[in-house]
Protein backbone atom coordinates (compact mmCIF):
# COMPACT_ATOMS: atom_id res chain seq x y z
CA UNK A 1 0.00 0.00 0.00
CA UNK A 2 1.39 3.35 -0.95
CA UNK A 3 0.99 6.49 1.80
CA UNK A 4 0.66 10.18 0.93
CA UNK A 5 1.94 13.12 2.88
CA UNK A 6 -0.71 15.32 3.57
CA UNK A 7 -0.97 18.35 5.57
CA UNK A 8 -3.64 18.73 8.12
CA UNK A 9 -5.41 21.58 10.54
CA UNK A 10 -4.38 21.41 13.51
CA UNK A 11 -5.46 18.39 15.52
CA UNK A 12 -5.92 18.30 19.34
CA UNK A 13 -3.65 15.68 21.17
CA UNK A 14 -3.47 14.81 25.45
CA UNK A 15 -1.07 13.74 27.23
CA UNK A 16 -0.15 9.91 28.29
CA UNK A 17 -1.78 11.08 31.62
CA UNK A 18 -5.28 11.02 30.10
CA UNK A 19 -6.77 11.27 33.71
CA UNK A 20 -6.10 14.95 33.88
CA UNK A 21 -8.47 15.28 31.27
CA UNK A 22 -11.27 13.31 32.18
CA UNK A 23 -13.88 12.38 29.92
CA UNK A 24 -11.51 13.71 26.60
CA UNK A 25 -11.92 11.11 24.00
CA UNK A 26 -9.70 12.04 20.64
CA UNK A 27 -8.47 9.34 18.36
CA UNK A 28 -4.60 11.42 18.69
CA UNK A 29 -2.68 10.72 21.82
CA UNK A 30 1.09 11.93 22.35
CA UNK A 31 3.18 10.64 25.52
CA UNK A 32 4.85 13.47 27.14
CA UNK A 33 7.44 13.35 29.54
CA UNK A 34 9.57 14.60 32.21
CA UNK A 35 12.28 12.07 32.26
CA UNK A 36 13.75 12.08 28.60
CA UNK A 37 12.15 8.86 26.18
CA UNK A 38 11.31 8.93 22.82
CA UNK A 39 9.43 11.06 21.69
CA UNK A 40 6.02 8.59 20.60
CA UNK A 41 3.31 10.19 18.57
CA UNK A 42 0.43 8.30 17.37
CA UNK A 43 -2.91 8.01 15.22
CA UNK A 44 -5.23 5.10 15.46
CA UNK A 45 -5.65 6.07 11.69
CA UNK A 46 -3.74 7.24 9.94
CA UNK A 47 -0.26 7.46 11.12
CA UNK A 48 1.51 10.57 12.01
CA UNK A 49 4.52 10.61 10.06
CA UNK A 50 7.20 12.57 7.70
CA UNK A 51 7.03 12.17 4.35
CA UNK A 52 10.51 10.51 3.03
CA UNK A 53 10.12 13.25 0.48
CA UNK A 54 10.22 15.90 2.63
CA UNK A 55 13.11 18.09 3.72
CA UNK A 56 13.41 19.40 7.62
CA UNK A 57 14.54 23.22 6.58
CA UNK A 58 14.16 24.87 10.42
CA UNK A 59 13.11 23.75 13.81
CA UNK A 60 11.62 26.74 16.72
CA UNK A 61 12.15 24.85 19.80
CA UNK A 62 10.92 26.86 23.40
CA UNK A 63 9.73 25.79 27.17
CA UNK A 64 7.59 27.21 29.64
CA UNK A 65 7.56 26.45 33.27
CA UNK A 66 4.05 28.13 36.50
CA UNK A 67 6.27 28.95 39.13
CA UNK A 68 10.01 27.32 37.99
CA UNK A 69 9.40 25.56 39.70
CA UNK A 70 6.32 24.10 38.74
CA UNK A 71 4.17 22.55 36.13
CA UNK A 72 5.65 22.70 32.81
CA UNK A 73 5.56 22.86 29.15
CA UNK A 74 7.69 22.61 25.57
CA UNK A 75 7.02 22.94 21.86
CA UNK A 76 8.56 22.70 18.77
CA UNK A 77 7.58 23.37 15.91
CA UNK A 78 9.43 22.12 12.18
CA UNK A 79 9.29 23.73 9.22
CA UNK A 80 9.68 22.11 5.85
CA UNK A 81 11.12 23.32 2.87
CA UNK A 82 7.98 22.85 0.61
CA UNK A 83 6.34 25.23 3.01
CA UNK A 84 4.09 22.30 5.52
CA UNK A 85 4.62 22.48 9.16
CA UNK A 86 4.74 19.98 12.29
CA UNK A 87 4.40 20.85 15.70
CA UNK A 88 5.27 18.71 19.03
CA UNK A 89 4.55 19.65 22.58
CA UNK A 90 4.37 17.71 25.69
CA UNK A 91 4.15 18.65 29.84
CA UNK A 92 5.57 17.52 33.03
CA UNK A 93 3.65 18.28 36.28
CA UNK A 94 7.03 19.26 38.34
CA UNK A 95 9.60 20.44 36.55
CA UNK A 96 12.17 23.84 35.53
CA UNK A 97 11.59 26.60 32.60
CA UNK A 98 15.50 25.18 31.62
CA UNK A 99 14.38 21.55 31.60
CA UNK A 100 11.38 22.52 29.63
CA UNK A 101 13.70 24.39 26.80
CA UNK A 102 16.34 20.99 27.18
CA UNK A 103 13.21 18.55 26.60
CA UNK A 104 11.96 20.93 23.16
CA UNK A 105 15.27 21.01 21.87
CA UNK A 106 15.66 16.84 22.37
CA UNK A 107 12.04 16.78 20.92
CA UNK A 108 13.45 18.17 18.12
CA UNK A 109 16.23 16.46 17.42
CA UNK A 110 14.56 13.04 17.88
CA UNK A 111 12.32 14.06 14.99
CA UNK A 112 15.31 14.91 13.40
CA UNK A 113 17.21 11.64 13.72
CA UNK A 114 13.84 9.40 13.01
CA UNK A 115 13.36 11.60 9.71
CA UNK A 116 16.51 9.71 8.31
CA UNK A 117 17.43 13.47 7.00
CA UNK A 118 21.04 14.40 6.50
CA UNK A 119 20.91 17.44 4.89
CA UNK A 120 22.04 20.22 7.69
CA UNK A 121 19.11 22.26 9.81
CA UNK A 122 19.03 25.38 11.31
CA UNK A 123 17.07 24.76 14.86
CA UNK A 124 16.26 28.07 16.73
CA UNK A 125 16.17 27.98 20.68
CA UNK A 126 15.49 31.73 22.86
CA UNK A 127 17.42 29.54 25.90
CA UNK A 128 21.34 30.87 25.89
CA UNK A 129 21.61 28.01 28.49
CA UNK A 130 20.69 25.37 26.18
CA UNK A 131 22.53 26.92 22.76
CA UNK A 132 25.58 27.93 24.94
CA UNK A 133 25.39 24.75 26.86
CA UNK A 134 25.10 22.33 23.62
CA UNK A 135 27.90 24.63 21.49
CA UNK A 136 30.35 25.42 24.54
CA UNK A 137 30.07 24.66 28.13
CA UNK A 138 29.42 21.02 27.35
CA UNK A 139 32.76 19.48 25.95
CA UNK A 140 34.55 20.87 29.34
CA UNK A 141 32.00 19.41 31.23
CA UNK A 142 32.49 15.98 30.04
CA UNK A 143 36.22 16.21 30.16
CA UNK A 144 35.95 17.58 34.17
CA UNK A 145 33.62 14.51 34.62
CA UNK A 146 30.09 16.73 34.24
CA UNK A 147 31.71 18.99 36.69
CA UNK A 148 31.14 22.99 36.02
CA UNK A 149 34.76 25.10 36.53
CA UNK A 150 33.91 25.26 39.85
CA UNK A 151 33.73 21.67 40.86
CA UNK A 152 29.84 21.55 41.50
CA UNK A 153 27.78 18.94 39.54
CA UNK A 154 26.37 19.89 35.86
CA UNK A 155 22.62 20.50 36.75
CA UNK A 156 20.38 18.60 34.46
CA UNK A 157 23.01 16.11 33.54
CA UNK A 158 20.66 13.57 32.19
CA UNK A 159 19.54 15.56 29.79
CA UNK A 160 22.66 17.28 28.68
CA UNK A 161 23.44 13.52 27.70
CA UNK A 162 20.79 12.92 25.82
CA UNK A 163 20.75 16.39 24.23
CA UNK A 164 24.62 15.56 23.18
CA UNK A 165 24.23 12.18 22.12
CA UNK A 166 21.51 13.54 19.58
CA UNK A 167 23.75 16.49 18.53
CA UNK A 168 25.45 16.51 15.53
CA UNK A 169 27.58 18.90 12.41
CA UNK A 170 24.21 18.49 10.63
CA UNK A 171 22.59 20.75 13.38
CA UNK A 172 23.50 24.91 13.17
CA UNK A 173 22.46 26.11 16.38
CA UNK A 174 21.12 29.19 16.31
CA UNK A 175 19.67 32.19 19.01
CA UNK A 176 16.73 34.00 18.38
CA UNK A 177 15.08 36.73 21.36
CA UNK A 178 12.20 35.64 23.05
CA UNK A 179 9.11 37.35 22.35
CA UNK A 180 10.27 39.85 19.81
CA UNK A 181 7.54 38.74 17.23
CA UNK A 182 9.80 35.85 15.28
CA UNK A 183 6.33 33.55 14.29
CA UNK A 184 8.04 30.38 15.09
CA UNK A 185 9.13 31.59 18.58
CA UNK A 186 5.91 32.69 19.43
CA UNK A 187 3.96 29.20 17.96
CA UNK A 188 6.32 27.48 20.29
CA UNK A 189 5.80 29.40 23.12
CA UNK A 190 2.15 29.75 22.78
CA UNK A 191 2.40 25.79 22.51
CA UNK A 192 4.88 25.62 25.76
CA UNK A 193 2.83 27.68 27.82
CA UNK A 194 -0.96 25.84 27.05
CA UNK A 195 0.84 22.70 28.03
CA UNK A 196 2.23 24.74 31.05
CA UNK A 197 -0.91 25.61 32.11
CA UNK A 198 -2.84 22.28 31.78
CA UNK A 199 -4.53 23.14 28.70
CA UNK A 200 -4.06 20.99 25.62
CA UNK A 201 -3.33 22.94 22.59
CA UNK A 202 -4.21 22.23 18.70
CA UNK A 203 -1.10 20.99 17.22
CA UNK A 204 -1.00 21.62 13.59
CA UNK A 205 0.41 17.94 12.25
CA UNK A 206 1.70 15.71 8.99
CA UNK A 207 -0.05 12.30 8.65
CA UNK A 208 0.13 9.88 5.95
CA UNK A 209 -2.91 9.20 4.02
CA UNK A 210 -3.57 5.54 2.04
CA UNK A 211 -2.65 6.14 -1.79
CA UNK A 212 -4.18 4.77 -4.45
Amino acid sequence: MVRRGLEVEPSPIVSSSLDQFPGFNCKVWCQVWEKPARVIQQLVDPIITMPSDRLIQRIYTDGACSGNPGPGGWGTVIYFQDGAVHELGGAAPQTTNNRMEMQAAIGALQYLAESGQTQAIELYTDSEYVKNGITQWITGWKKKGWKTSTGKPVLNQDLWQILDSLNSKQVQWRYVRGHAGNVGNERCDTIARAFSLGKVPALKQLVEQPGP
